[in-house]
Order: structure tokens, then sequence, then C-alpha cells
């Protein structure tokens, strides 16, 4: 399933597109998205492309003569894929499930197993992320130190809590941690201060170099013009069970954390 990095992908390879166009319509040919409120959609113009958490969230502006804009959003979930007309995508006709028309053009949904998801909204609270955005301003050493005060939860399971952080999955999670030298099963209330820093930097950094080489692609995940991201070349210790740790030497470990995968190499991550 698309994570932080990969929808932040599609968002920034979208936005310079889809701005200041005017949508004719919204057509939706999948009966699983149908939605009653699809004909409000027309007549609007595209005011910004942002992510909210692992959504792709479009903001409209008011019908003439209203005050009200609207959010349309779509989770990409495992195989969803936003795609501009004539772009190359390799994309196949019937996998093809709604069709954002606009003055030029349209963005097309694809999705194979039909999992995505299309919703609209009459305000950015009802598309706003329960948890704090990792690469929002907000998102500092402090406030991070904050949201791990509390309950006893291992590090790992509490990174995916969408209601702490919003958009890290389970491959990002793994990785974090091994850039921080944190060992996944740490109690969250038992890190340091010190331990803190180095997990606020991680993140950023991780999720940052994620997004400079558009995401992770293993199976299904590929960008606006359908070609995969070049994280998984780069990744450190998430599918890389037995293999030798690209710091030290050490084979990495694979443990379950709440019925996920973890990876972790046991000599950096004490």
């Amino acid at each position: 399933m698309p994570e932080l990095p990969e929808v932040e992908t599609v968002v920034r390879q979208l936005a310079p597109f889809l701005l200041g166009r005017r949508v004719c319509c919204l057509e939706i040919l999948d009966p699983k998205l149908e939605s009653p409120e699809k004909d409000s959609v027309g007549g609007r113009t595209i005011l910004e492309v942002v992510r909210a958490g692992k959504q792709a969230v479009i903001r409209l502006s008011p019908l003439p003569g209203s005050t009200l804009p609207l959010w349309l959003s779509f989770h990409l979930r495992m195989t969803g894929r936003l795609i501009m007309d004539g772009w190359q995508s390799g994309q196949q006709e019937k996998h093809l499930r709604a069709r954002l028309v606009l003055d030029r053009g349209c963005l097309n949904f694809f999705d194979v197993r039909r999992f995505g998801v299309i919703d609209i909204r009459h305000s950015p609270g009802q598309v706003r992320p329960q948890g704090l955005d990792p690469l929002s301003p907000a998102f500092t050493g402090r406030a991070l130190a904050k949201l791990l005060c509390g309950p006893g939860r291992q590090v790992k399971p509490w990174l995916l809590r969408q209601d702490r952080l919003a958009g890290i999955g389970n491959i990002y999670a793994s990785e974090i941690l091994f850039h921080a030298g944190i060992d996944p099963r740490r109690e969250v209330a038992g890190l340091t201060a010190e331990e803190i820093k180095h997990l606020h930097h991680s993140t950023r950094k991780v999720l940052r170099l994620a997004i400079e080489n558009c995401g992770t692609t293993f199976s299904d995940f590929q960008d606006t013009r359908g070609r995969a991201g070049t994280f998984q070349d780069l990744l450190s210790v998430y599918r890389r069970e037995a293999q030798p740790c690209r710091r030290c030497g050490e084979p990495v470990v694979r443990i379950v954390q709440q019925q996920r995968s973890t990876f972790f190499c046991p000599a950096c991550q004490r």
C-alpha cells in the first residue's frame, strides 16, 4: 500500500498540470465508487493539490455565487493510480474506475484490485489526518517527545499509528529505526532525549530520501507516468532478512510485531 513518500510523489507530479484547471465533471465508471455528490464537483476550479497522510487531495473552488469549496480525496490503497490523459502508463482501459474531466484533458483513476476510494468532503477537517504529518513544520523534536509520552508500547508499532504520525507504514518504520539506531522492540516511554532527537532526524531524512527516489516499488506502486520508484534499491533493512547489514555486516533479522514484519540489525540497533 502506498505510504507517505509514494503519495507525495504522485501529488508533486500532478500539481503543475492540475492547478488552475476547471472541472467539467466527475465520471464514475465503477459502481463501488458511486457518490450522490459527484454532480457537485463540476464547474469548480482546482486551487490546490496536496497530500493528507496517505491520501491525495484536490481542493476545489466554490461554485459561482457560493462560498463553499470542496475537497476531492483519493486513497490509492494497493493498486490505485492517478494518471493524466496522454501520459504513458501501461494501464488497461478495463481498469479505469473514474475520470475527472477537465477543461483540457482528464485525470484518470485506474485501480486493478478496486480497493481505492474517492471521497467528496466539505471541510478541510474531513480530509486532515488525525496524526501529525512528519514533513510539516509542526513536526519538531519537542512535538515528537510529547507524542511519545503515554502508556507503554513498542516503538515500531507506535510508528504505524496513524493517530500519532500520519503516513508512515511498515517499510519506512523499519528504515527510520535503523537510521536512528533504535531497537524496534524498545518501549517508547523508555526512549532517552538523545534517542528521540535521532528518531526525529531519521524520520525526516528517510522520508525525504524516499521522495527524492519516487518511493518504493516491490510489486504494484507506479508514479503518474507508470514508472516504478527506486527507493527499494536503497533500503537498509526492510526485506533484507539474513543479508549483511550495509553498515556493520551482521545479518539483518526479521521479527513479527502485531502481525507485521519488522526488519532490523541487532548490532546497530541496540
